[in-house]
Order: C-alpha cells, then sequence, then structure tokens
C-alpha cells in the first residue's frame, strides 16, 4: 500500500497567481500540484535566494524549466502549502514570496 498522499493548498495569493496564467500553463501546474501530493520533497530546498531569506521553502519547476512553484512542507499536517507560482523571470517570484511572508509573519 502506498503512503497517503499529501494535501495541496494554494495560499490566497498563490490562487491569484495561479488564475492568470495561460491555460497550459495551469494545466502543467496541475499536473505538479498531483506530483507534489506524492513526493513533496521534490522540489529543490531553497535557503537564501536572491537576497531573500526562503529557508524551509521549496522550488519545484516546470513548463520546461520557466516557470516555479514555491511551497514548503507541513509535515504534520501531511501538508503542502504553495505561496507562489510564477515566471522565472530573474528572480521575481522569489523576491514577490519574500514580500508575502514579511506580510504574513506582520499579520
Amino acid at each position: 500500500m502506498s503512503p497517503e498522499p499529501y494535501k495541496v493548498t494554494l495560499r490566497d495569493v498563490a490562487v491569484e497567481d495561479f488564475e492568470v496564467l495561460d491555460t497550459s500553463v495551469q494545466k502543467q501546474a496541475l499536473k505538479q500540484f498531483e506530483k507534489l501530493k506524492r513526493s513533496p520533497q521534490l522540489g529543490k530546498e531553497l535557503g537564501h535566494k536572491m537576497g531573500v531569506d526562503l529557508t524551509g521553502y521549496r522550488v519545484l519547476r516546470f513548463y520546461k524549466g520557466k516557470y516555479r512553484i514555491v511551497y514548503r512542507i507541513l509535515e504534520e499536517q501531511k501538508e503542502v502549502e504553495i505561496w507562489g507560482i510564477g515566471a522565472r523571470e530573474a528572480g521575481k517570484i522569489y523576491r514577490m514570496v519574500g514580500e508575502r511572508l514579511e506580510k504574513h509573519s506582520g499579520c
């Protein structure tokens, strides 16, 4: 029997990211979500990226390496929490997630 899959959830901001993607990119993103349910460690650990501290977060590249999904694994809840989806564009996705995390911690 295979292990119980993780639940994949998108933060509100990541839902907005997803909605603005081209339909073909959305389809690929959905495939990545399915992969993350079974193998949440699939993405590469981030640490410090482009001057942003994303320690504890991972990135999964998709759509020919042009897009990124930034997420963290919540082991106790068996959940993959997605914080950002976007084009690679000179590290913009990492800065965007960093800003979101700062806003969130200030709540």
